[in-house]
């Protein structure tokens, strides 16, 4: 997801795990342990495009790095806040749920993340696009209602834990079922035109779950289609061949069989 909506859920997590002990300040580290493991971005700056396009949501976004930078993270700012009455424990849990809910987001969106990295498993559910404003802005707007209650009080924790329900129902509730129902309505519009096909991907488009499309491998090229929930038109294919005999030596090369990875990760 984008760098807001992780820094929300990192806030929203930190304020969960330490609120009650340190007010806002568990909202700052959470939201700093939710934007750390894009940081993997910055190889971009020290490795060629096609290796970082293979390292973003690697390492950085796996159980693994949680695991093993949560204490590392935790012990540092323990040394920061020395005057909070938190010790490194606390404050390693805090980073590492800040760090775990990152990567779990990330898996149901169109890109995917490598949960369990360093196997070459990449989770990608397809349900969200990358900045959903559904999503997005009801959580920001109840995290930042509950920051500015004190740290003891139970509207704080109420408001907040709103932010997080409403953000899982709208996640887990409503993408879910509307990507299963697009889906099988990409099927039947298949069926009903006499399309055969082998593989057949949906994913929602920019900024929204109402209109999804579908990308349907056939043998000899790629079928396009759109469809919105509140349309009752039929379903368009757009027909692209596919045109491989066009490559020549081209595939011999290493990198283009890297590049058709990244592409298949991303359809």
């Amino acid at each position: 997801m984008d760098s807001l909506t992780q820094i929300v859920l990192g806030a929203s997590v930190g304020e969960v795990v330490l609120g009650r002990k340190v007010g806002n300040k568990a909202m700052l580290y959470g939201a700093i342990a939710g934007t750390i493991p894009d940081l993997d971005v910055i190889a971009s700056n020290f490795t060629d495009t096609i290796t970082a396009n293979e390292i973003h949501r690697g390492f950085t976004h796996s159980i693994f790095f949680a695991l093993i930078f949560a204490p590392i993270f935790g012990w540092i700012i323990s040394k920061i806040e020395r005057k909070a009455d938190v010790d490194w424990k606390e404050w390693s849990k805090l980073m590492f749920w800040g760090l775990f809910t990152h990567p779990l987001l990330d898996m149901f969106t169109t890109w995917g993340t490598q949960l369990f990295w360093p196997a070459d498993i990449r989770l990608a559910f397809k349900t969200i696009f990358v900045i959903d404003p559904f999503y997005t802005l009801p959580f920001l707007f109840f995290t930042v209602l509950a920051a500015f209650r004190p740290k003891d009080s139970i509207s704080r924790r109420k408001l907040n834990y709103m932010g997080l329900q409403l953000s899982c129902f709208y996640l887990l509730c409503i993408t879910i079922p509307l990507k299963l129902y697009t889906f099988y309505e990409f099927k039947d519009a298949l069926k009903e035109q006499n399309l055969s096909y082998y593989e057949i991907e949906t994913k929602p488009t920019p900024f929204n779950t109402i209109l999804w499309t579908a990308n349907v491998a056939t043998e000899k090229s790629y079928l396009v289609g759109t469809y919105s929930i509140l349309d009752d038109q039929p379903i368009e294919f757009r027909r692209y061949p596919k045109n491989y005999h066009l490559l020549g030596d081209i595939e011999k090369y290493p990198n283009f069989a890297r590049l058709v990875k990244i592409c298949a990760s991303e359809r």
